[in-house]
């Protein structure tokens, strides 16, 4: 069975993403029933829980993540009812594989969308993927990992399609 490095043929062996790879193992359990897969980016919600918005000094806030300087996808959760009820609304689509995401951007691109939202100055921090696995946090190295993928596999995350 595959998992989601061989999916893309990601080609680093070692690369532990195990949410992912649990979706791949749903994916491969389901194949061939009338049902279709929706897989989301990564959720800009994150930001209230899973990436912190550290307080600088100076008033404003700053996230550090090992994204680059380059686009990836991002879905906004309410979003994703949208995507589906497209999805439902198209029986085409049954045993298909969807990809989504609300937008494409880059994380500095996307801390001045925050930061226009908010009223508050908002900048992003990036570090490299192994300084940030290190950070210690629980699931630190697996999140490290997950953003390494998804720069590495930058193509496949950002084809657009037809809108849902």
């Amino acid at each position: 069975m595959a998992d989601a490095k061989v999916l893309l043929n990601h080609p680093t062996g070692n690369m532990k993403v195990p949410h992912f790879d649990a979706k791949n193992r749903s994916h491969a359990f389901f194949k061939g029933l009338p049902v279709t897969f929706l897989y989301t980016s990564c959720f800009v919600e994150n930001f209230t829980s899973f990436f912190s918005l550290n307080k600088q000094g100076d008033g404003s806030y700053q996230f550090t993540l090992p994204l680059g300087e380059g686009p990836i996808a991002w879905t906004i959760l309410e979003d994703v009812g949208k995507m589906t009820a497209g999805i439902l609304e198209r029986p085409e689509m049954i045993g298909q594989t969807v990809g989504s995401a609300s937008l494409h951007c880059s994380a500095a691109e996307l801390a001045a969308q925050m930061s226009k939202a908010t009223n508050e100055t908002i900048t992003y921090q990036c570090v490299p993927w192994g300084t940030f696995a290190a950070f210690g946090f629980p699931g630190a190295e697996e999140l490290a990992q997950m953003f390494k993928f998804f720069t590495d596999n930058e193509k496949e995350f950002l084809v657009t399609d037809e809108a849902l």
